[in-house]
């Protein structure tokens, strides 16, 4: 039985309350009580002294697959978008075999963990070793004990017969896992200027309805003008004209849009997911968040840290930010509710996922200024301690779910091969 309580900590649920030297009981996966001074009954107790302690984090859109690119560089000039795909993500991708697609997992997962991140939606691709790549990420998530969407991003650029093993490893993988608590399948298609109108179609005549898509939408101005040029008003307008489009639809990015394409997203309201840095170092530009005003942050590939992602968010945009809180937490909340019903929750009776920050205020903390903290107090450094379903997964530098001494050999074993791959 797993039983402890944490004591004397600042503890939020980012919006009803904040409270002060405040104690968490905690019982195998849930959380029993929250309030000061709570019973110790010999329970075992451990003191955060003083730390601020939020929900468990959410990354609604990472790569993982990308977690072993440190230093590799492009095969190629690189002068816009698409040859930034083509010279340097397409061949890593290309490299991947199932021993750096577990490995790029872990090591991606293992430094998500660091951060406080207890919950990943990834896209995922890997294309001379599609299926069961899937299977073999969500073993990944099993060992290091996190939650999370997954699915395989579908292209043309391995051809026909490629397509339908990507169709299929997607449609296999969420039907396997629809009763699965923790892992989760969504249909992943990678963006629609990759996918021809016969793709489109095939896709769309074969995704079951109830399974979402998760896409790159409007990244960049090619997606746009492809699209257009297909007599299409935009990259959401082709989306809903297949009739891929549905509230529960994961768009990444959604930067150049059209008209049609934001009328589309008021009346559907499709979750809709900026990625500050990522955007910032393809130079793809911002999206427009006076037009779309719901919508989450995710990192892209670019790294495991969402609090460090909303502070170049903030800073990006001269802290002009309406209800960064919700962006956060309450919008990523009510994306993820419909497959993980305690998602980024922080009350009695829900599960114990929780982020303990390695930051102690010396200045007044109340939930008005609650995100100034976060930003400036916090500053997206690794966390303290985090807490997956009552488990504790990271505390004093350490992950305790697997053996990361061992595991970085391997992992450091399988990026070499990697990238002797890709170089090959």
């Amino acid at each position: 039985m797993n039983h402890y309580i944490l004591t004397n900590a600042i503890v939020t649920d980012g919006f009803t309350f904040l409270h002060n030297n405040c104690d968490i009981e905690i019982k195998d996966n849930r959380i029993v009580k929250i309030g000061e001074g709570l019973a110790r009954n010999n329970i075992k107790c451990m003191d955060l002294g003083g730390r601020l302690v939020l929900p468990g984090l959410v990354n609604p859109h990472h790569h993982l697959y990308s977690a072993l690119a440190t230093g590799i560089g492009p095969l190629g000039p690189i002068n816009n978008f698409t040859q930034k795909l083509e010279q340097l993500w397409w061949p890593l991708d290309r490299s991947l075999n199932t021993e750096s697609i577990y490995c790029s997992a872990m090591n991606g997962l293992i430094q998500s963990v660091r951060y406080g991140v207890t919950t990943i939606v990834d896209h995922h691709a890997s294309m001379n070793a599609v299926n069961g790549s899937l299977d073999i990420i969500k073993k990944a998530y099993n060992e290091v004990g996190v939650k999370g969407l997954l699915c395989y991003e579908i292209s043309d650029r391995m051809g026909e017969d490629a397509l339908q093993e990507q169709i299929d490893e997607n449609i296999e993988f969420w039907n396997a896992n629809k009763d699965n608590p923790n892992i989760k399948g969504l249909m992943g298609l990678h963006a629609n200027f990759t996918l021809s109108e016969k793709s489109m179609k095939k896709i769309a005549e074969q995704k079951p309805g109830e399974l979402p898509i998760h896409i790159h939408c409007a990244e960049d101005g090619a997606d746009k003008d492809y699209c257009q040029k297909l007599g299409y008003a935009g990259a959401v307008d082709r989306l809903n004209e297949f009739g891929l489009l549905s509230r529960e639809s994961l768009l990444v990015h959604c930067i150049h849009l059209s008209e049609k394409d934001y009328a589309l997203l008021d009346k559907i309201k499709p979750n809709v997911i900026s990625n500050p840095e990522s955007n910032a170092n393809n130079n793809v530009g911002m999206m427009d968040i006076n037009k779309i005003k719901k919508y989450v942050l995710g990192t892209d590939g670019m790294t495991g840290n969402v609090l460090g992602t909303m502070r170049s968010h903030f800073l990006q945009r001269h802290g002009n930010i309406k209800d960064p809180m919700n962006i956060l937490l309450k919008n990523i909340a009510d994306m993820m509710r419909g497959y993980f019903p305690d998602i980024t929750q922080l009350q009695e009776g829900s599960l114990a996922d929780l982020a303990v920050t390695n930051y102690r205020p010396v200045t007044g903390i109340n939930l008005d200024n609650l995100f100034y903290h976060l930003m400036f107090g916090v500053q997206g450094k690794e966390m303290y301690m985090t807490i997956s379903e009552g488990q504790i997964i990271f505390s004093d530098n350490t992950i305790h779910s697997v053996d990361e001494k061992q595991l970085n050999k391997e992992i450091s074993t399988a990026a070499k091969k990697l990238h002797e791959t890709y170089y090959a």
